[in-house]
């Protein structure tokens, strides 16, 4: 077996115009929004049928994308998951930033904020976790050399 390249990740969410908002802030772009129905969503998820609103969204010069995807009838939905950084099985994705002060200075104005503090690995990154909105973690890492 032989992986070709990591495509996509994707991420349940009930409010997809404040989320595409907080990614858009961050720079990515949305590439394709479309609603969806019938058999086949449900048969990827395990359940008869589900109705979702689908927005993908992608850095800029790259190719790995980000899909949210917002179910019509939210009782398709749980919260059983535990989201914090340092839980086991608790994930998060990290962006590469220019400038990690000026990122988070931007993210100001959104519902986000910084666990934590900006913090300084060697002389090799500056990182810091972001909230976002509906519990999203995201970790910004600066390169300095």
């Amino acid at each position: 077996m032989k992986l070709n390249k990591m495509d996509h990740v994707g991420i349940i969410i009930e409010d997809l115009e404040s989320v595409k908002e907080f990614f858009s802030t961050l720079g990515l772009e949305l590439i394709g929004e479309q609603n969806i129905n019938g058999e086949w969503i449900g048969n990827i998820y395990g359940v008869d049928t589900l109705e979702a609103s689908i927005a993908m969204m992608k850095v800029p010069h790259d190719e790995t994308a980000i899909e949210l995807i917002q179910f019509r009838d939210q009782s398709s939905t749980t919260n059983k998951s535990i989201h914090f950084p340092r839980n086991i099985g608790a994930s998060h994705f990290a962006f590469s930033v220019q400038n990690i002060e000026q990122v988070v200075e931007q993210l100001a104005t959104t519902s986000s904020h910084v666990i934590g503090e900006i913090t300084q690995f060697e002389d090799i990154y500056k990182l810091c976790y972001i909230k976002g909105p509906e519990g999203i973690y995201i970790e910004l890492a600066e390169k300095l050399k």
